[in-house]
């Protein structure tokens, strides 16, 4: 793999980065030109070939009107592999293109979208960097490891009307939609309390290489991977057997906040939107987490935060071991480990208890059918397809930038809330944590310079 120096001088001088200092896309979509039009059809390129990006693949083949025309990987054998599998799809040649350098695929004039799979450390920065590009942009969650970059997001997607899509799919799947219309109807009563908790960095303790939390032992990199684009943005630290795997992405604190974003996201995507607060976050945090002392993985083990909306409602948010006892004190069944979401009102409660297994105080709920002025929710008809219809039709997607951008911060405030045991202020007008430098400087990140593309 061809190792560049990334340097903000040398990112400048692509004509990716000129468009972006124009003001200007260096594209404009084929997918403007009206829905019978010859270039109609949605060509995506894919960043990122492991778990996610296979996840990406296995829905965007289900769709004659996308079509996957570059993918990229810093793993060799994870870019190939892609490709040749595209490509036989697409009924063979060599139509899927291949290349170790994320920025190529940006800058290329054929791609319309970008698709973001890589590990959490790259997200935002590759989509500020697509969307100055003036592609439109499906974002896996979590969002960033610096919330000082969110801004530059929001800008760079809203200034150049790009569609942004966060993977946090709850929105667009099973029970999820009518359980919040069910909240937002008042069938549940005035809501005052919402439960959310996730998995941890015990979930799978025993899939890693060095137990308890990850091999700390230093081993040459493969040949197969480019570990220096891998770490990208984030500080440079010796590879083990864990560091480059789907948990290491997950839990390796350089390039990741943890399940507390990773796998909280969803229910607390749900969360807001049940609570009609996509447009602002909990302005006071208080509670307390562990993280472990050994191994590599080092977010939060463990964490029990309420959070404070300044509508009144209380948001509860734990990891699964704490959520347990918790849980079962309103549903005493058998707990299943895993993440969740509960919506407390007046008059009883609603949610989802594992992964689309819902519940209710009154399980006719589900059965309700709603009346003709009933409030409604966004009807999306699958995460990926919304986001392909959005980028056609040019309207917002059912998990827009601001929508990501406010949910995400919550798990920010929370890790934050948790690690230092104190109460934590969070003004959601200015998106700044209030009256604590300490607190303040752990949401933003340091930049390794050769890699700082924004």
């Amino acid at each position: 793999m061809r190792k560049n120096n990334i340097s903000r001088r040398g990112f400048i001088k692509s004509g990716l980065a000129v468009s972006a200092a124009l003001g200007m896309p260096a594209i404009v979509p084929r997918t403007v030109f009206g829905e019978d039009a010859p270039g109609n059809r949605i060509n995506v390129g894919l960043i990122g070939c492991g778990n996610i990006g296979n996840y990406h693949k296995n829905w965007l083949t289900q769709y004659p009107d996308a079509q996957v025309v570059a993918v990229c990987d810093a793993y060799t054998s994870r870019r190939v592999a892609m490709a040749e599998e595209l490509n036989k799809h697409y009924g063979g040649g060599d139509s899927v293109k291949v290349y170790a350098d994320f920025r190529e695929v940006i800058a290329n004039p054929d791609v319309d979208a970008i698709f973001i799979g890589a590990h959490d450390n790259w997200h935002t920065p590759m989509a500020i960097a697509a969307a100055r590009a003036g592609k439109d942009i499906y974002c896996q969650k979590p969002l960033t490891l610096d919330l000082g970059q969110v801004k530059l997001l929001r800008s760079a997607v809203n200034d150049n009307k790009r569609i942004f899509q966060f993977g946090t799919q709850y929105r667009s799947e099973s029970l999820y939609p009518k359980m919040v219309e069910l909240v937002r109807n008042g069938y549940i009563g005035k809501v005052d309390r919402i439960d959310v908790w996730c998995r941890n960095v015990r979930n799978d303790v025993n899939q890693y290489n060095g137990k308890p939390y990850g091999s700390t032992e230093e081993i040459p990199v493969p040949e197969d991977l480019d570990f220096d684009m891998w770490q990208g943005p984030s500080p440079m630290v010796p590879y083990t057997s864990d560091r480059c795997t789907p948990w290491g992405g997950y839990h390796c604190p350089e390039t990741s906040l943890g399940f507390v974003a990773g796998c909280a996201i969803h229910p607390l995507g749900v969360a807001q939107w049940g609570n009609r607060t996509d447009h602002t976050s909990p302005i006071r945090y208080e509670g307390s987490g562990s993280v472990p002392t050994e191994g590599i993985f080092r977010t939060l083990e463990r964490w029990d935060v309420m959070c404070d909306y300044e509508n009144g409602v209380k948001l509860h948010m734990m990891d699964m071991e704490t959520a347990k006892d918790v849980v079962m004190q309103y549903y005493p069944k058998r707990w299943q480990d895993g993440d969740g979401v509960v919506f407390h009102g007046t008059e009883g409660w609603i949610g989802d208890f594992k992964f689309g297994t819902f519940y209710a105080s009154d399980q006719k709920l589900w059965k309700e059918e709603f009346k003709p002025d009933a409030e409604r929710v966004y009807a999306s008809s699958g995460h990926v397809r919304n986001f392909l219809d959005c980028v056609k039709s040019r309207q917002e997607t059912v998990c827009p930038v601001e929508m990501a951008i406010r949910c995400d911060t919550i798990a920010h405030m929370i890790n934050v809330a948790a690690q230092l045991k104190r109460v934590i202020n969070w003004d959601a007008t200015a998106e700044q944590i209030v009256g604590d430098e300490e607190a303040a400087k752990m949401i933003t990140r340091s930049c390794r310079k050769e890699w700082n593309i924004i």
